[in-house]
């Protein structure tokens, strides 16, 4: 298959000053300024690293080394298989989930290469050397391949937004109904959790809403706005275009479900292949708990935030932390495993961009 283009014709275009306007009114970053951007991205980077590594420090010490290797001596690799196989199938549905939503902005692309892209994405946020998250990157090549970078970053954005709702959907009833197998602690932290997303959520719905009369008044004014306030602008309208169209939202939601669905059947995969016993409720509510508190910006990628949410909640159930944590480190490689496809996707996607433009080098000589 290959990727069809459309030029999207949706969201409200904003008029680009001229580029000497444009240049004059760019702030210029002295090398002073620079250098301390740089000194604060590195503080920041130190910092989370050292959170992770304490984090990590803590849950290695409650180990117990000989639980460990016995467990994983007597691993049943079909259900890692399976475990891994079903993985793969979360890609698959987060895939047909974000291609709804670029639907919605009139982009239609490709879904075997909407799921290379998420593997791209995942080397980015984890190896590559480079300040682009993964999100970032999706948005990029997608924006750059059909010249619609707003309609882009907006269907990333919206993908992460259901995907929440598609989360809570499943979490909030699971919880409530088996609320007595875990405590008040619990059960409080992911509510809380879950009002202060759906309370920024619903504050960026509103302003993506009233951003196109914000749009019009500056073009009505016709003076020479920044850049940066401009795309801003673009991403806003393209949010309002996309949620005015509910259809789109509630395939791109139902996919969202069922890649809640698969990840909880993934988990299942690998702990059936470490023996746990716990019922599925239980990776239902550990699983969406741990997802929010790893979403907390205290260490690299949610590293060690995620691992020790996830103790926490399995400790509920009565299952050690030794197999809970060995749960945890299966999932993050397999991150990792799907990090390295990612990254040799893209060396492969490079080279042959390269084999593409040479003839056509060769030919205009």
């Amino acid at each position: 298959m290959t990727a069809s283009f459309s030029q999207s014709t949706g969201p409200l275009k904003m008029d680009r000053p001229p580029d000497n306007q444009e240049a004059l009114i760019q702030p210029v970053k002295t090398l002073q300024q620079q250098r301390k951007e740089t000194r604060k991205k590195l503080l920041t980077f130190i910092v989370r690293a050292a959170i992770t590594l304490l984090i990590f420090t803590f849950l290695l010490r409650s180990l117990s080394w000989s639980t460990l290797f016995k467990t994983l001596a007597h691993v049943h690799h079909i259900a890692l298989l399976m475990g891994l196989a079903v993985g793969m199938l979360c890609i698959v549905f987060s895939a047909y989930s974000w291609q709804s939503l670029l639907k919605a902005e009139r982009i239609h692309l490709d879904l075997a290469k909407l799921i290379n892209l998420y593997f791209i994405g995942m080397a980015f946020s984890h190896f590559l050397p480079t300040s682009m998250g993964g999100d970032a990157v999706k948005a990029f090549y997608v924006g750059r391949e059909f010249n619609n970078t707003a309609g882009a970053t907006s269907a990333v954005l919206l993908s992460r937004v259901v995907g929440f709702v598609g989360m809570l959907l499943i979490a909030i009833p699971s919880l409530l109904i088996w609320s007595a197998s875990f405590t008040y602690e619990v059960i409080v932290g992911f509510l809380l959790f879950s009002l202060i997303v759906i309370a920024i959520i619903g504050g960026a719905i509103a302003l993506s809403l009233y951003l196109p009369r914000l749009s019009a008044a500056i073009q009505t004014h016709q003076r020479p706005t920044h850049p940066l306030i401009t795309t801003s602008l673009e991403i806003g309208c393209a949010l309002g275009y996309t949620i005015r169209r509910p259809r789109a939202l509630i395939i791109a939601i139902t996919f969202a479900m069922l890649f809640w669905v698969a990840s909880f059947l993934n988990y299942y995969g690998y702990a059936s292949a470490l023996g746990m016993d716990v019922p599925l409720y239980g990776y239902i509510i550990a699983i969406s708990f741990s997802s929010l508190v790893a979403a907390l910006p205290i260490s690299i990628n949610g590293f060690g935030v995620r691992e020790s949410a996830f103790v926490y909640v399995f400790s509920m159930l009565h299952i050690s932390p030794t197999t809970s944590l060995l749960l945890a480190f299966l999932m993050d490689a397999q991150v990792l495993f799907f990090g390295i496809l990612g990254g040799c996707m893209y060396l492969t996607m490079n080279t042959h961009k390269k084999r593409l433009t040479a003839p056509s080098i060769g030919n205009q000589k």
